[in-house]
């Protein structure tokens, strides 16, 4: 069986931190900024390859990412450094975003994507994957 990391008991627990915030700040502490996002790896030796992910705060998002901070993704951690090429927001949920993300992660499995995706000759590359990210937010699912 795993085992979970000890809470040091002199560290606030979660429930006093959101208490310091007050209750009257609460909708201002909920994240409303929902944006998916490519990441394009810099190192030479892999060249054009790419990351797809979702973040509340793609500045944070990137440094970690790159190892500055922790917390980054496991499949970004060989080939760092990585420069964000392309974030889309606006995203009314994180859910949607979330469903977006997979989505583009996925286009040949995505119910929603399918079709569109079919007509790529290729779906692989820099170039393909901001095409097909346009071609997704035209879409029924995403007009709006």
């Amino acid at each position: 069986m795993r085992r979970g990391r000890r809470r040091d008991p002199s560290e606030p627990s979660i429930d006093k931190r959101a208490a310091e915030i007050g209750s009257s700040n609460c909708e201002q502490c909920r994240s409303s900024f929902f944006a998916c996002y490519l990441l394009c790896s810099l190192s030479p030796r892999h060249k054009g390859c790419t990351y797809i992910g979702f973040t509340t705060n793609p500045r944070r998002r990137i440094r970690q990412h790159n190892g500055e901070i922790r917390s980054g993704a496991w499949r970004t951690k060989r080939k760092r450094p990585w420069e964000m090429i392309l974030c889309i927001y606006g995203f009314p949920t994180n859910v949607s975003a979330l469903q977006f993300e997979w989505a583009w992660q996925h286009p040949v499995e995505s119910l929603a994507v399918r079709e569109a995706a079919a007509r790529f000759k290729s779906l692989s590359g820099i170039a393909n994957k901001i095409k097909l990210a346009y071609t997704m937010l035209s879409l029924p699912s995403w007009e709006k």
